[in-house]
């Protein structure tokens, strides 16, 4: 499977259309975009190329790698500490439980800082989902930011359906259904 051009300029239109304030139809503006795992660097230099296009338009944009804030957040957290990382191996499942627990919070609360002030007129373009794999659920993620962040925001969904990121199976998954799946 290719890269698909009429999915993708359907993406920019509904940006448009949001921060042009033209999108009633939906009570948030939040584009969760669908991509094959394996098109991540295709994916990513066509965001750029929209980003750019966008800016020189005069349209507030930005790209945030939820990766950055990911690596920021164990930061925070001491788990890039040398001794941490010494001993990680044997301490590997109850790290897992704490970052399942504690990471959705640590990356809703450092987007929800950063996105506060902007309204619907600014797109907030996410990507790296997939960097945040298996601890964190896109849709838990979508669900801590709204009723707080009220600009566009795309979210960049790498997997073949939403709830199956990365193209894994997972059971007893939640979706988010507020956005709109492109």
């Amino acid at each position: 499977m290719g890269w698909n051009s009429s999915r993708f300029d359907t993406l920019e239109t509904r940006i448009r259309e949001s921060v042009a304030g033209k999108r009633h139809v939906i009570d948030v503006p939040y584009y969760i975009y669908l991509y094959d795992p394996e098109l991540e660097i295709e994916c990513l230099k066509h965001i750029k190329a929209l980003a750019s296009r966008l800016k020189r338009e005069g349209i507030s944009v930005e790209i945030i790698s939820l990766s950055s804030l990911m690596v920021d957040a164990l930061q925070s957290f001491g788990c890039l500490d040398p001794s941490v990382l010494k001993n990680e191996e044997k301490v590997r499942e109850e790290i897992a439980k704490d970052l399942e627990r504690e990471l959705l919070k640590e990356i809703a609360k450092r987007l929800k800082e950063k996105l506060k002030d902007k309204d619907v007129s600014h797109c907030a373009i996410l990507t790296r989902a997939g960097s945040l794999f298996p601890f964190v659920h896109i849709s838990s993620l979508l669900t801590q930011l709204e009723g707080t962040v009220h600009c566009t925001l795309v979210m960049l969904y790498p997997g073949n359906k939403e709830g199956n990121m990365l193209n894994y199976q997972w059971e007893n998954i939640r979706t988010y259904y507020r956005g709109e799946i492109i």
